[in-house]
């Protein structure tokens, strides 16, 4: 048997290391499922970004309040309001960019589109 690639698919050694390093469509897809959004005045914006990135990190260290984190989050990201556009859409999208190391990891590892909302899951 061999050994799991970056993104976890098990790699046997007959493979090449390009297919070692390819990794499948399914393995890429983002683990927040981002709602459909008909609205075409939706972008995420670098502004936003920078003032999230600057005010609200969870980074999964040791005495870190993830709770806290998403009521900062909360509070920061429900100012920002687009026709057309549901709320918790604005949520995911601008989610990821609050998290940093183990945190950022965390997302990084769980099932593909199984965050469909801007909670965190119960049984995690």
């Amino acid at each position: 048997m061999g050994e799991p690639n970056a993104v976890g698919a098990v790699v046997s050694e007959e493979q090449t290391m390009r297919q070692y390093w390819t990794a499948k469509d399914e393995d890429m897809r983002s683990s927040i499922q981002h709602a459909q959004v008909s609205a075409n005045n939706f972008q995420v914006s670098t502004s936003v970004i920078t003032i999230l990135r600057g005010s609200v990190v969870l980074y999964g260290r040791t005495g870190e309040c993830p709770d806290a984190h998403l009521r900062r989050f909360h509070e920061l990201i429900d100012g920002i309001k687009i026709y057309g556009v549901p709320q918790d859409a604005i949520q995911l999208h601008y989610l990821p960019f609050t998290l940093e190391g183990l945190s950022k990891l965390w997302l990084d590892n769980r099932p593909p589109g199984s965050i469909t909302t801007p909670t965190w899951p119960t049984n995690s």
